[in-house]
Order: C-alpha cells, then structure tokens, then sequence
C-alpha cells in the first residue's frame, strides 16, 4: 500500500511516516521543504513532491498518482484546516482514492455545535461539505488534546506568568469535575495506522468516525504548576460573551480557554466510545509523558 502523508516535514507528519514505515507500507511526502525530514526518515520515503503552497494544485495532483490511502497531517491552521483540507480532498477525487484520513486529531467537536468553539468549525464545515458533495468518506480520528497542549493556551487553562513567580494556571469551572481526554503524539501516531490497516471499514472505503485517547485528566491532576480558580460558571458564560464581543472572531484566540472551558463544564469534551488499539502500542500515562525526555520533541 502506498501513503501519501501531507504535512509529513510536521511532528505529527514525522511520527505517521515512521509508523507507517515499520508497519511495511510504502510512504509518499508531500509538503513545501523536504530538507525539514531528517536524512534518516527522507531515504526510506517512495518519493517526495514539493509543493509552493497549499493551493499548488499540479503539484496535489502528482501527489496522488498511484496511492492507495491519504493522509493530511497539515499544521492546525484555518486556511489548511478548511480550504487547503478541501483542496487535498478533491485532488484525492479526482485520482479516484477513497480512503482519506482526515486532518482531525483533536477535541471531539462531534458533540458541539458550530460556533460553540471557533477553533473548530472548520473541521465541522469541513465534514458537513464533504458528507453532502463527495463520494470520499474520510476515517476522522478524535484523539482529545495531544499532550505537549495541556500546558499551553490550548489547554484547559490559561497561564499567567508574573516577575518573580513561576507560572500559574487560571481556569473556570470544577477542577476536579470537568474532564480533558488526551493523547500523545507517539500514541495518535501508532492508532492512526493501526485504524488505517484494521479499523472496521477504512480499506474498504466506508470511512467513519475513531475515538482514541492515552488518558483523561482533571485541573487537580495538572496541578504541577500552580492553579487558580477565576469564577464560577454562570461568571464564565458572562465572561465568555464579552469577550467574544470585544474581541471578535478573528481573534478567537484570545477566548480559547473560556470556550473550551464552557463544553467541558457541559461534559461534551468526554470521548467515552473509545476504540481499543493496543496490540502494537500501549497507552502512554501522563506521569510517563511528563517524566519523559521533553528536549527531543518533535512539535
């Protein structure tokens, strides 16, 4: 079987192909600066397209000559999120490949509506486009944050760093109630591949959604740092509205953590259907994660 992974110069790009590698399948890269691979991993690839951007459509086109399976490992971006995921789709149709994975390794917005969390209604628009004008039905993977994110804006809380003080982390909500499904990138990497040689369907086309996660974690349980409760949830909505008001969309940003904290007040970040996939890779705990070897990450 032949692979194409867009995005493959990215951490999570890197992780897929060595995966896919080990497995015995054969990898094609695609993405705008192959010097970013290591010499190590770049050898061993079928071949690499370079591409100028993510509308270089000669180039998407002999990408996909001769594959069997897509997978786009594109950076978090909105304009990679929604037009460029868009673009590597049709040209994926226009080759007549039917087994894409889809660019989803993420909270699992399936339990939100559009606008409840800005950071992905591109994935929502993304699958309602898709499902209503494309006979490709994409494997969409829900992996909850990946854990080099916990400790970032787009974890469940907010940092705040003063002179003299070590971090600390604000959040609204129950700190031991509100739960955040996590996974890290080694683990996604290795369930990615093993749903795209053995989840129910995905050779055959049929696509469908795969919930995969290494653990579920609380604020109390993030207290390495030093947190802070700001307010109660009914003082969270309100702060929520403002902020969407004053700021705007386009820097949704700024309000990340207040909407994420929102939906997991609801209990709708919580992937309970989760599917098992440990015969090749094991879940990685968080004490494992946060005792590991931090400074060879590939982000």
């Amino acid at each position: 079987m032949l692979v194409l992974i867009a995005g493959i110069t990215g951490g999570l790009g890197q992780r897929l192909a060595k995966v896919a590698l080990s497995r015995g399948l054969s990898v094609r890269g695609l993405g705008r600066n192959p010097s970013k691979l290591p010499s190590s991993l770049s050898n061993q690839l079928e071949s690499f397209i370079t591409s100028t951007s993510y509308y270089d459509i000669p180039a998407l086109s002999v990408a996909m000559q001769g594959v069997d399976a897509v997978i786009n490992a594109s950076a978090p971006h909105p304009l990679l999120d929604l037009d460029g995921h868009l673009l590597l789709l049709r040209a994926a149709e226009r080759a007549g490949i039917r087994i894409f994975i889809a660019s989803s390794w993420s909270r699992d917005w399936t339990n939100i509506n559009f606008g409840d969390f800005e950071h992905y209604n591109n994935h929502i628009a993304f699958e309602h486009q898709v499902a209503t004008s494309s006979f490709i039905k994409p494997v969409y993977i829900l992996t909850g944050l990946f854990a080099d994110l916990l400790y970032t804006v787009y974890g469940p809380g907010k940092f705040v760093v003063k002179e003299g003080e070590g971090p600390r982390m604000e959040y609204w909500g129950d700190g031991n109630r509100d739960k955040y499904p996590w996974t890290t990138q080694e683990n996604a990497a290795a369930w990615t591949i093993d749903i795209l040689m053995h989840g129910t369907g995905v050779q055959a086309g049929e696509g469908g959604f795969f919930k995969i996660r290494s653990g579920v974690t609380t604020i109390d349980e993030l207290a390495a740092v030093k947190v802070t409760k700001r307010g109660s949830t009914a003082n969270l909505v309100a702060e929520l509205a403002r902020l969407r008001k004053e700021k705007g969309r386009v820097n949704y940003i700024e309000y990340m953590s207040e909407e994420a904290a929102v939906v997991a007040n609801k209990g709708l970040w919580e992937n309970n259907e989760v599917a098992m996939l440990e015969e090749f890779e094991k879940p990685t705990s968080l004490e494992d994660w946060l005792r590991g070897d931090k400074s060879k990450l590939v982000v």
